[in-house]
């Protein structure tokens, strides 16, 4: 299994990989990296593309890296989450984004910036020098397809965090580092071209667990192409396209009990399009060693992190009072809470794995909940409380079906929309939905988006590209369209001696 898979690369290739964490605005390219003695055989090129993967984990793992997690860009600065911790000092960055107050100078910004460069750079060195390799043409071809999913991946992450970032394709030579932005545009432009080559990749099944696979690129290019609907219509046609080759494949489906999900028994299951690998085999401190590729110390600190504070944990991510109602709002055929609600949300004195939590209303972040995603036995952790067991679900086949749903709808095709939309709903038994007017089937299908994937990292970047952030933040924090994207890191613009701009409205 890839999880498992971090192979010693050698010293030269190590350090050089491992000083990408420095903005890659910031350093010459090292030598060691165009070196004509590497990246010669298959078992260089897998080491490569290993390490190129490796920055995804970064979001949950890397010393420092807490504040580049998913989690808090999706979820904490949206109206499904509140940042919780200790009080309001606790990764005080993240509650001046959650209340809009931050500026560019936050080090929570410039964390995800290195890290998505850091997995461009190694991409990009992946696709540069594998043709050149004497490695077989059936690894060449695959890793080069790997590499271009990669790259989309954190092009996609950077461009739906900031807007108009530098577009890098290729490994930067000496006199290229002072790149300036490139409009979002053209990157999600390339963004498509990688993917569609990734696309190429074998289905899932066919190649090891945990890396890129044909259904992976297509379900994250239907991702890509909604996130461009807000200003090209157009694009509904390829967003329902991608999404059913998914569908039609005959590889997904979904988990028949919604409460097993996320939990370590499913990992890579039925439901899983591509996950986040994680390792507790060796263990190690939080950004020390459990964040080693090298050695494969992949531990994530999701699980910790949304444990309640009285629970071993540190009580983030606290699911706010706004998506507990959202959840009450709708009773299943049987008249009986959605069970999603359990599944999500940890309320006062609920017991979860044979421990009671408590969570006060009348304290710090008085929302009397936690998280209930990503909560696993403390018997599954590595060495310490920091190294947790749980892989992060990137993509799952529900979102790719709810993609679906939104983009026939959109298009006209209501039946469809319906169709798809029920396959989610009568999981968890829902009643069946008949609304056939196609304003109202939005709102519907757009509902169903925030308690299906509730807490999983994308209800911020719901609500841009719906156009709804202004109406739904404005009503708690003083929130302007500007706001849809965060400021780009002041040391970037510092660093690029004028190239990059900060984004209008923003400081």
């Amino acid at each position: 299994m890839f999880k498992k898979i971090y192979p010693f690369i050698g010293l030269i290739v190590i350090s050089t990989l491992g000083g990408c964490k420095k903005d890659f605005l910031d350093k010459t390219p090292q030598a060691a990296v165009t070196d004509e003695n590497y990246y010669k055989t298959a078992s260089d090129l897998n080491a490569a593309i290993n390490a190129a993967y490796d920055p995804m984990g970064w979001e949950t793992e890397r010393k420092g890296q807490i504040f580049a997690n998913l989690f808090f860009f999706g979820d904490v600065v949206s109206d499904d989450a509140i940042k919780g911790g200790s009080g309001t000092s606790d990764i005080p960055d993240f509650h001046a984004l959650e209340t809009f107050t931050g500026n560019a100078g936050l080090p929570a910004l410039l964390l995800p910036w290195q890290r998505n460069y850091t997995g461009i750079y190694r991409a990009n060195i992946v696709i540069e020098r594998a043709p050149l390799s004497n490695a077989d043409e059936a690894t060449k071809t695959r890793v080069i397809n790997e590499a271009k999913f990669l790259r989309a991946y954190y092009h996609f992450e950077q461009v739906k965090m900031y807007g108009d970032v530098p577009l890098v394709t290729k490994v930067l030579g000496a006199n290229d580092y002072n790149l300036g932005r490139t409009p979002a545009a053209e990157v999600y432009k390339q963004i498509e071209a990688d993917l569609k080559d990734a696309s190429a990749l074998p289905q899932k099944g066919a190649i090891e667990t945990g890396r890129a696979t044909r259904g992976a690129a297509l379900a994250l290019l239907a991702r890509v192409q909604m996130y461009q609907t807000r200003n090209n219509h157009g694009k509904w046609n390829e967003v329902l396209t991608n999404a059913e080759s998914v569908i039609n494949s005959g590889i997904y489906n979904l988990e028949n009990n919604y409460a097993d999900i996320h939990t370590v028994a499913k990992e890579n299951g039925i439901e899983s399009i591509f996950e986040i690998q994680s390792n507790t085999k060796v263990g190690g401190a939080a950004g020390d060693n459990n964040s080693d590729w090298s050695n494969g110390n992949e531990g994530t600190l999701i699980n910790v992190m949304f444990r309640g504070r009285d629970n071993g944990g540190w009580g983030f991510n606290c699911p706010s009072l706004d998506l507990l109602e959202e959840f009450k709002k709708e009773k299943t055929v049987d008249g009986n809470d959605d069970p999603r609600l359990k599944a999500t949300i940890i309320q006062n004195g609920d017991s979860v794995l044979n421990e009671k939590y408590k969570a006060d209303i009348n304290s710090y972040p008085y929302t009397g909940t936690y998280c209930r995603k990503y909560i696993e036995p403390q018997s599954l952790f590595g060495l310490n409380q920091s190294d947790g067991p749980s892989n992060y679900r990137l993509i799952r086949y529900a979102d790719v079906l709810l993609m679906a749903a939104e983009a026939a709808n959109e298009l006209g095709m209501t039946e469809k929309a319906l169709e798809y939309l029920k396959k989610v709903r009568d999981r968890v038994k829902m009643p069946k939905i008949i609304e056939t007017n196609k304003d109202l089937l939005r709102e519907i299908i757009w509902r169903e988006r925030r308690v299906e994937l509730a807490l999983e990292g994308h209800r911020f970047f719901d609500i841009v590209r719906q156009g709804r952030a202004a109406q739904i933040m404005g009503k708690t924090y003083t929130f302007s369209n500007a706001q849809e994207v965060f400021p780009v890191p002041q040391a970037e613009i510092d660093m690029s001696k004028g190239k990059i701009k900060q984004t209008t409205g923003l400081k």
